[in-house]
């Protein structure tokens, strides 16, 4: 039997396991909206790793990678088609009444992702 065989790998708890699904539900969501709004962003790809690397270990160097990543885009008054600048992972956790300065918590993280899907990439009103 060789060392690999004989080294058990714990086993991930069922909550481990409900809290990927909420991230992959969450990304799936997010992917979709982008899509939806302006299906000239078609490779999600980079979105993806960035987001689950910080949803999956929420630490203040993840977050500082990637709070200026465009998330959703946006609509600027009378104009069909998305401005330049999306709203950035920081914009909407600011948008969402968390600070954007200190990594929030992966609950609020998923919240505030999830309440700009809903908005559509819409600034919040206010």
């Amino acid at each position: 039997m060789t060392h690999m065989n004989r080294v058990r790998r714990p086993a991930v708890a069922a909550a481990d396991h409900q809290t990927l699904l909420e991230i992959a539900d969450v990304l799936d969501t997010l992917c979709t909206v982008r899509a939806e709004l302006d299906p000239r962003t078609a490779d999600h790809t980079p979105l993806r790793v960035a987001l689950f690397e910080l949803l999956d270990r929420p630490t203040q160097a993840a977050w500082e990678r990637t709070r200026g990543l465009d998330v959703v885009p946006s609509f600027l008054d009378g104009l069909a088609t998305p401005s330049p600048l999306g709203m950035t992972l920081g914009d909407i956790v600011y948008s969402f009444g968390l600070t954007d300065v200190v990594c929030p918590s992966r609950k609020s993280l998923l919240r505030a992702l999830r309440w700009v899907a809903g908005e559509r990439g819409a600034p919040a009103q206010g």
